[in-house]
């Protein structure tokens, strides 16, 4: 199993703190995976138009940002932790 944590307004969207998912692949399928199960608004806040994660968004991995290890086709496996969240810009 796959542990995701969502923060802000994924929590918001979810409706949940944390879900446990069984998921052996990329971080794309998990995030495809989860867009079936929450829907557009969860897809629209994680990736634009094109297809790709928005440039706020970040997506951490066992501690890791997942832009800076492969990006979304790096993998994920059993007993990962997951977290999910949009970065927060002030002036």
């Amino acid at each position: 199993m796959v542990n995701v944590k969502f923060l802000a307004r994924f929590r918001d969207i979810t409706g949940k703190r944390s879900v446990s998912i069984e998921h052996n692949g990329s971080i794309s399928d998990l995030m495809n995976t989860l867009t079936e199960k929450y829907g557009n608004e969860f897809k629209d806040a994680l990736f634009d138009k094109k297809g790709n994660l928005r440039d706020y968004m970040k997506i951490i991995v066992n501690g890791e940002d997942v832009e800076s290890n492969g990006g979304l086709e790096s993998n994920v496996e059993n007993n990962d932790e997951v977290v999910i969240f949009q970065t927060i810009a002030g002036g």
